[in-house]
């Protein structure tokens, strides 16, 4: 294969090309010398000579008021490829996750009436999986009062398994009994109610008019499952 085409794989222009080629021959050589070997305009010749460079392919050295070029070792075109080979195989582990997220995507809900909320707390007492709760005081009872005791009568009617984190500064909250729960110490605190469940996370901010987000996705719910364990561990009864 010719040379000039083995360089262009290499991933060089026909012009860069043919300036490493030419300079290579001459040894050093100044940018109007080069631009008269090539009949490529000397403007040009600047901009391919800084890209040359840039890849570590070409150097210069000032000869009194002259800067001349040269190309530096050949084999230097095999330590980039080794290097890009290296980089490509340390981010394919981190390829192999992204291509794992494309097959389960993230998906971002906000809803911001009582109704949708109400909705979602309904699928929790059909939850597949134990749900994980991170409490904050726990809104639910002073925003619905008629479907909190039902909620909870679901839990054990389906027998959903809950485990609740609460902080020592709730601890004068009546806890139902559906809840195995436990207290971390006062200096954790929640911001808001996060309640993790098969693939989904509900993320509630009570107040008078609540607002909620439920995020899908098994990455990010395998995280906080992960955190939930953490700090059950360290969590006290």
């Amino acid at each position: 294969m010719e040379i000039k085409q083995v360089l262009k794989e290499f991933g060089l222009t026909e012009n860069e090309a043919e300036v490493y080629l030419i300079l290579l021959k001459l040894g050093y050589a100044t940018a109007s010398e080069i631009a008269e070997k090539t009949q490529i305009h000397r403007i040009n010749i600047y901009d391919i000579l800084e890209r040359l460079q840039e890849r570590g392919l070409v150097s210069f050295v000032i000869s009194g008021k002259r800067k001349q070029y040269e190309v530096l070792d050949p084999k230097k075109i095999l330590e980039i490829e080794e290097q890009k080979k290296e980089n490509i195989e340390n981010i394919i582990p981190k390829l192999l996750k992204y291509r794992e997220l494309g097959k389960n995507p993230q998906e971002a809900v906000i809803l911001k009436d009582k109704k949708g909320i109400k909705n979602i707390l309904g699928e929790i007492t059909k939850s597949k999986t134990e749900v994980l709760l991170f409490a904050s005081g726990w809104g639910f009872k002073e925003n619905f009062p008629d479907y909190y005791l039902i909620w909870h009568k679901r839990l054990r009617i389906n027998k959903v398994k809950i485990r609740c984190l609460l902080s020592n500064k709730s601890k004068d909250i009546e806890v139902p009994k559906s809840l195995g729960y436990k207290f971390l110490p006062s200096e954790f605190t929640f911001p808001s109610t996060t309640c993790v469940f098969e693939e989904k996370i509900l993320i509630i901010m009570w107040s008078s008019f609540p607002i909620a987000i439920l995020v899908r996705g098994k990455e990010i719910s395998d995280s906080y499952k992960e955190f939930f364990e953490i700090l059950w561990k360290i969590a006290k009864k």
